[in-house]
C-alpha cells in the first residue's frame, strides 16, 4: 500500500521514544522550497530555529521564483532520477498530485496526535488537498489571500484617502497620479505575475461566481462570455499604468517601489506583508493594505504545505514527521504566519499578536466561509492542476506582450489549449 512504505517502522519509533524526541546524532533533512526574499526568509527562520532545536539539521534546498515554477521543475528532475528531497514546500495542486503519485509518506500520527481532524482546527479549504484517500499528506503552513493592494499611504493621502473599490475608482486615482508623474501600479512582467494581475481582474470583474464558472468549472459559456472579454479588456487597461521598467521585475521590487514612494500601488498577495514587516514599516502610516479593486467580501486562497517524499530511513522519517509537527505546532503557526504576513492554516491560533492586516485578513476569511465566497487561485496553484493554469498562463503573457491581440484573440487561444489538453 502506498501509504505503509517507511510510516509503519516510523510509527513503530515514534510509539518508543515519542513524537519530537531528538536524536543525538542530529540526522539531517534536505529540503527544498522557493521562498528566498527577505519577508519569506524571516518567516522560513521561525521554522529553522525550531527544527534546530529539535537537534535535526537543515540542507537547504533553496529555487527561487515566485509561484514556486522553476522549483517544481527542479524537483520533477530530481524524482525523475530517483533523487527527491526530503521534503518539499507545495501549492494545494502539487501536493495533490504527488499524493495521488504516490511518492509522499502519511502524515497520520502528526495529524492524531495535534488533533488535526477536530472542529475549528485546520481551514476546511486546505484539508481537500492535505488530506489524501483517507490519509493526511501535507502539513499546512498557511493560508494566504490573493486579492489584496497594497498602497503608500502618504500617496493616498494626497490623492483622496480612500483605497479604490472598484476598477472604476482605481482609473479614477491612477489617471491622476499618472497626470503627476506618479507610477500608479508597481507590478513585474513575469509569467506568474502576468497572470496574478490578470486574476484580479476576473475576481475584480467577475466575482466568485464567475471565478467558479470559469476557472474553476472551465465552464464554456462562461470562458467564452461577455464577462471574459471585459475582464481581457480591463488587464489590458490596467497594464496602461505600470512603469517601463516593469518588465521581469521581482515581485518584492514592485513591494519595495510602494514603500519608497516610487509608486503608488501594487496589487499582490499577503506576502507582501512579510516584506513591509522586514522593512519595518508601519500599516495605516507608511502602508495601507485593502481589498483589490471589486473584491470585497470575497476571500481568493492559497496555501503552501510541506509534503515529504519517502525512501528515508526510519530515523529520517521519524525526522519528517517531527517537522510536520513543528510546522502544525499553534505557537509556529502564529510566528511563521505574522512574519510571512500570511494568517495560520490552523483555525484555533487567536488574531490578537497579529497585526493590522492579519487581523484583518483573519476576519475577513472568518466572513467569507460564512458567506461561502472562498475562492481558490488560479495563479498560485490552488483552482487548476498545473497543465490548465498553464493555459491560461501562456495565453495571458501572450496577451500582455501583444498590443494588438484582443480580447476575443485571448478567449479563443483559451479554448484551444483547454481542448488541446
Amino acid at each position: 500500500m502506498r501509504h505503509e512504505r517507511k510510516v509503519m517502522g516510523a510509527l513503530a519509533v515514534l510509539s518508543a521514544i515519542g513524537i519530537g524526541s531528538a536524536q543525538a546524532d542530529d540526522p539531517t533533512l534536505e529540503l527544498m522550497h522557493f521562498w528566498t526574499s527577505g519577508g519569506e526568509s524571516n518567516a522560513m527562520q521561525a521554522i529553522k530555529d525550531a527544527v534546530q532545536q529539535a537537534g535535526i539539521t537543515w540542507q537547504d534546498a533553496a529555487v527561487a521564483g515566485g509561484a514556486g515554477m522553476n522549483a517544481y521543475q527542479v524537483l520533477q528532475a530530481r524524482i525523475a532520477a530517483g533523487n527527491p528531497p526530503a521534503g518539499m514546500q507545495m501549492h494545494s495542486a502539487q501536493i495533490r498530485q504527488f499524493a495521488q503519485e504516490g511518492p509522499l509518506i502519511d502524515l497520520d500520527a502528526v495529524a492524531a496526535a495535534q488533533g488535526w481532524d477536530k472542529d475549528g482546527v485546520l481551514d476546511p479549504q486546505l484539508k481537500a488537498y492535505a488530506y489524501t484517500d483517507g490519509h493526511w499528506v501535507g502539513a499546512p503552513f498557511n493560508t494566504h489571500r490573493h486579492n489584496w493592494v497594497w498602497i503608500n499611504k502618504p500617496l493616498l493621502d494626497k490623492y483622496g484617502g480612500e483605497p479604490p473599490k472598484t476598477w472604476d475608482d482605481f482609473f479614477a486615482m491612477a489617471d491622476k497620479m499618472k497626470a503627476d508623474g506618479v507610477i500608479p501600479i508597481a507590478h513585474g512582467g513575469q509569467a506568474w505575475q502576468e497572470l496574478f494581475l490578470w486574476e484580479a481582474v476576473v475576481n475584480g470583474v467577475g466575482g466568485p461566481a464567475f471565478h467558479k464558472a470559469a476557472i474553476e468549472e472551465l465552464d464554456p459559456e462562461a470562458l467564452g462570455g461577455d464577462t471574459m472579454k471585459e475582464v481581457f479588456d480591463t488587464y489590458r487597461k490596467v497594464l496602461g499604468y505600470v512603469d517601463d521598467g516593469y518588465p521581469n521585475r521581482d515581485w518584492n521590487l514592485s513591494i519595495a517601489m510602494v514603500m519608497d514612494g516610487r509608486a503608488a500601488m501594487a496589487l499582490a498577495g499577503d506576502w507582501a506583508l512579510g516584506e513591509f514587516n522586514v522593512a519595518g514599516k508601519q500599516a495605516n502610516v507608511d502602508y495601507v493594505c485593502a481589498n483589490g479593486p471589486g473584491t470585497e467580501g470575497q476571500f481568493v486562497w492559497l496555501a503552501d504545505y510541506w509534503g515529504f517524499f519517502n525512501g528515508l530511513d526510519e530515523q529520517g522519517v521519524q525526522s519528517q514527521l517531527k517537522l510536520a509537527e513543528i510546522t502544525m505546532d499553534p505557537a509556529i503557526q502564529e510566528e511563521f504566519n505574522i512574519r510571512k504576513g500570511s494568517i495560520p492554516a490552523r483555525l484555533d491560533v487567536k488574531p490578537d499578536n497579529f497585526g493590522p492586516c492579519g487581523q484583518k485578513g483573519i476576519a475577513d476569511r472568518a466572513a467569507a466561509v460564512k458567506a461561502g465566497t472562498m475562492v481558490p487561485s488560479l495563479s498560485q496553484n490552488s483552482a487548476q492542476t498545473t497543465d490548465v493554469r498553464g493555459v491560461f498562463e501562456d495565453v495571458v503573457n501572450e496577451f500582455a506582450n501583444t498590443p494588438d491581440m484582443t480580447a476575443d484573440d485571448a478567449i479563443a487561444r483559451i479554448n484551444q489549449g483547454l481542448a488541446d489538453l
